[in-house]
């Protein structure tokens, strides 16, 4: 007797699919939904719209910029093309970063011309504005946000490299002479190692570079600047590949230069980055995209696995040979990829994916010179659905529902969500709003949270800083012993700092200095069992003692106006007072 299998029909952004029990354990991809632009820069805005952009008719060259908002839930898409102040400007491959308030900042975007405009999305009036000229001329740099709301460029070349990092602060560009990024030499127009820099802000304060060059760096940006290698990640110049900061101070990185299957974590919440091979990829890729999920896992998206996608090379930019159409899904539990279901487009250079509100990601775009000969420049988006939206069955799973959460927290507060189903929530996390192009996605970052609960409701402690969470807006997800993710609420973190310049101190930052009693000129502030004392320490004390008194000056940890101290014996413990007493704790 044949088996009967019974198909259930849904609708999604105005596209039909099929709901079947394969759904479960791949996912579903939706039809495909075509768009007023290429999706080449993707950013997910406070409302829940998506902002898109491409330039000119066939998707890039001529100053002309078309952008469009996407409403992923009725598919609406509203172009916006009648912005005059943008006349003669043109925003393509331009690196883009949501600031603390909700407007979109991008840089440069002249195809092929190191170009040092800047530009500026409201999201109130939905209007580019353009912003102030950086010092030095850029094609395909990065923007990272920082801990006080300013914004950090590093990278970009043609003809040169930009190897000098600036950031924008109180109305003006602060160039780091002192922390030049010693990138290799350039390979060419394609493979320039200066390209998109892969930079976010670490734990300590200061910007991790984890590619895509082999070599890991921090840069401070005190002052003029300072830049320290600490280590190789992996051997490989990943161009063109992708990472994601899946949980704090934790990295994923995959793909790009030669398509490589391998893949690496990377941990810098110790005093040197641990670098890890995780699980390889089941298809090597290149111009790929990775997003973390809102379940915590991470899925790649596209690109193709020529082993040559070098400049002047077929796959440096698309190769429809090696197309890769399945998804995979990555676990930070186990290490290990999964293979999943599979989209109907090639997706490779000039493609973008972002995760949505309700937990689906929406992947778009891929043009490119040699993919209009071949008749694949992709005017259109698909939407995955991940397999946790599915039952066994393939009908869709019931979802832990966020009844009630602030609009906004502060640093380190405790903060209450209400959820009828309270008790089956294990997890809970912000998710940066992502913004991404190119393969990079400047903003995407996990940030765990710990909650007790008690009846329908979760009691919730913030973030404890913003090196841990830059401020801007971010999406609050509860996860249920299922696997199951709510649909997010959008919440703001960390209000809207305004951007400051850094501390003005005689005392130099990051050095090492003591406190010493004016009354008692033998006695130092120090610190024994997490608690402070003024203790007696000279030249004959033990290193302990001596190591206990001594702390390093950094940026203050809530005003970077001020200062604060960090222990020198254990790492990431600062002087601070609790109940009018110095203790020393852990931030």
């Amino acid at each position: 007797m044949a088996a009967i299998v019974t198909l259930a029909i849904a609708v999604t952004h105005g596209v039909l699919y099929a709901q079947t029990p394969a759904a479960a354990s791949l996912g579903q991809w939706s039809g495909v939904d075509p768009w007023p632009v290429y999706g080449v820069h993707l950013t997910l805005m406070p409302d829940g719209n998506v902002l898109a952009w491409d330039s000119t008719n066939n998707g890039f060259g001529g100053a002309t910029n078309k952008t469009i908002l996407w409403n992923p839930v009725s598919n609406s898409k509203t172009e916006l093309n009648s912005n005059a102040s943008l006349q003669g400007e043109e925003l393509f491959c331009a690196p883009h970063t949501q600031l603390p308030d909700g407007k979109v900042f991008t840089v440069t975007g002249t195809v092929g011309v190191a170009d040092n405009t800047t530009h500026i999305f409201d999201n109130q009036s939905n209007q580019w504005s353009l912003h102030q000229s950086m010092n030095t001329g850029r094609y395909y740099p990065s923007s990272t946000l920082l801990a006080n709301g300013n914004i950090l460029v590093t990278g970009g070349s043609y003809p040169i490299d930009a190897d000098t990092p600036e950031i924008f602060e109180s109305g003006t560009w602060r160039s780091l002479s002192s922390a030049k990024i010693p990138f290799a030499l350039p390979k060419g127009f394609i493979d320039n190692t200066s390209y998109f820099p892969w930079t976010q802000l670490a734990p300590n304060g200061k910007i991790f570079y984890v590619g895509p060059e082999s070599s890991m760096r921090y840069i401070d940006t005190n002052g003029a600047g300072s830049i320290t290698t600490v280590g190789e990640r992996d051997g490989i110049f990943r161009d063109y590949g992708s990472y994601a900061m899946y949980s704090t101070g934790k990295f994923l990185v995959a793909g790009g230069g030669p398509a490589p299957k391998s893949t690496y974590a990377i941990d810098i919440n110790g005093n040197q980055p641990v670098v890890s091979r995780t699980g390889d990829l089941t298809y090597g890729r290149r111009q790929q995209n990775l997003t973390i999920l809102a379940d915590g896992q991470v899925l790649v998206t596209g690109g193709n696995s020529n082993p040559n996608g070098k400049d002047g090379q077929p796959g440096s930019q698309f190769d429809l040979n090696t197309a890769v159409y399945a998804g995979e899904i990555w676990n930070p539990a186990t290490g290990q990829w999964k293979t999943v279901a599979s989209m109907a487009k090639p997706r490779q250079y000039h493609s973008t994916a972002l995760l949505l509100p309700d937990g689906r990601v929406v992947v778009a775009g891929g043009v490119c010179g040699p993919c209009g000969a071949t008749g694949h420049n992709e005017q259109n988006a698909e939407v995955f659905s991940p397999p946790y939206l599915f039952n066994l069955d393939g009908t869709p799973a019931a979802r832990p529902t966020i009844s009630s959460a602030p609009d906004a927290i502060g640093y380190g507060q405790f903060f209450t969500v209400t959820s009828p189903q309270a008790a089956s929530i294990t997890k809970g996390h912000l998710i940066k709003l992502g913004a991404v192009t190119h393969a990079t996605n400047f903003d995407q970052r996990l940030v765990p949270l710990s909650f007790t609960q008690s009846g329908t409701t979760l009691n919730v402690t913030a973030p404890a800083n913003a090196n841990l969470a830059p401020p801007g807006y971010y999406m609050l997800f509860l996860v249920n012993s299922a696997g199951v993710p709510s649909v997010s609420k959008i919440i703001q973190v960390g209000g809207n700092p305004s951007p400051v310049t850094p501390p003005n101190v005689q005392v130099p930052l990051y050095s090492r200095q003591s406190i010493q009693s004016l009354n008692f000129s033998s006695h130092y502030v120090g610190e024994t069992n997490s608690l402070g004392y003024i203790k007696q320490v000279n030249v004959s004390s033990s290193a302990v003692d001596k190591n206990s008194t001594t702390f390093k000056v950094v940026p203050g940890l809530a005003n970077q106006q001020c200062i604060s101290f960090e222990s020198v014996n254990v790492a990431g413990k600062f002087l601070r007072h609790q109940g009018y007493r110095l203790r020393g704790r852990q931030e």
